[in-house]
C-alpha cells in the first residue's frame, strides 16, 4: 500500500483534476485505489458525485467528531470500478481545527487507520500548507506535485518544496518526492514551453514525461461529475492521464 499526497501551495494548478483522473486511471489499470479529499472546497468529492447538500452520505468531518470512529465506515465506492472515495465537505477546515484544540492532538489521520486492501491511496490536499496538508505529508510515502506551466506557478512551487522538506525533517523521514508533472500546458504559447523547459532543467529526471494539456473535456467531465475516462474516454485528456498513471506505476515499480 502506497500513500501519495498530490500537493501544491498554489490553487488552480489542476490538483483536483489530477487527483480524480489519475485515481480513476489507476483503478482502470487494476489497482485498488482510494482517493481521500482533504480539501475543504470538496471539489474532489463533487467531481465524483458526492455532494453533501444533495446526497445522504457521511464525510471525513463525521469521522472526526465520532469518538468510536472507524475510517472504513466513511469510505464509499464510486461509479468507477476499483476506485473508492473518502469525501469531504466545506466545513472540514473548521472541524479539523476545532478538534485539534479540543483534543490537543497534532494529527487525526494515521496510516494505520486506512484499510489494507488498497494498492494506492491518494490525498487531494488543500491549496495551502496548513494542518490538513501536513497531516497527509506526515503519513505518506510520496508527494506528487502538479505544476501549472505559467511563470506565476513557479513561486508557489518553491513554497511547496520548502514545506515538503520541513515535513521530511520533522514529521516523516520516509517521505519522498515521487515527481513533478506539467499541467494546463498550452502547446500554442511560448510561455508554456519556456516554463516547462525551466522545470525540466531544474528537476531533471524527477519530471514525468507526460504533460497534461489544456483540454475543455476535462472541465466538462468535472461538470458532469465523472472522471474523464467515463465522460470522454477518447479525449486527449483521458489518454494523457492514462499515460501519466502508467509512468507512476513504473516509477513505483508496481506491476
Amino acid at each position: 500500500m502506497k500513500l501519495i499526497v498530490i500537493i501544491n501551495n498554489k490553487g488552480g494548478v489542476g490538483k483536483t483534476t489530477s487527483a480524480v483522473n489519475l485515481s480513476a486511471s489507476l483503478a482502470r489499470m487494476g489497482k485498488k485505489t482510494l482517493l481521500v479529499d482533504l480539501d475543504p472546497s470538496a471539489s474532489t468529492s463533487l467531481h465524483l458525485g458526492f455532494d453533501k447538500q444533495g446526497n445522504r452520505h457521511q464525510t471525513i468531518c463525521d469521522y472526526l467528531i465520532n469518538p468510536n470512529r472507524r475510517l472504513a465506515d466513511y469510505i464509499y465506492e464510486t461509479d468507477s470500478e476499483g476506485l473508492d472515495c473518502l469525501p469531504s465537505e466545506p466545513a472540514l477546515s473548521e472541524f479539523y481545527d476545532e478538534m485539534q484544540q479540543e483534543e490537543d492532538t497534532e494529527f487525526f489521520l494515521k496510516r494505520s487507520d486506512f484499510p489494507r486492501k488498497y494498492d494506492l491511496i491518494f490525498f487531494d490536499s488543500p491549496p495551502n500548507m496548513g494542518n490538513l496538508a501536513l497531516n497527509a505529508l506526515a503519513i505518506a510515502d510520496y508527494a506528487l506535485i502538479p505544476v501549472q506551466t505559467q511563470y506565476l506557478a513557479l513561486s508557489g512551487l518553491e513554497v511547496t518544496l520548502n514545506v515538503i522538506e520541513k515535513a521530511q525533517r520533522h514529521l516523516n523521514k520516509r517521505l519522498k518526492i515521487l515527481g513533478l508533472f506539467g499541467t494546463q500546458y498550452d502547446r500554442r504559447t511560448r510561455v508554456a514551453k519556456e516554463v516547462y523547459a525551466l522545470i525540466q532543467d531544474r528537476f531533471g529526471q524527477q519530471v514525468f514525461e507526460t504533460i497534461i494539456g489544456v483540454n475543455s473535456k476535462l472541465t466538462e467531465a468535472f461538470n458532469a461529475q465523472k472522471p474523464i475516462l467515463k465522460y470522454a474516454p477518447s479525449a486527449r485528456g483521458a489518454k494523457e492521464y492514462q499515460a501519466l498513471a502508467a509512468e507512476i506505476l513504473k516509477r513505483l515499480k508496481i506491476t
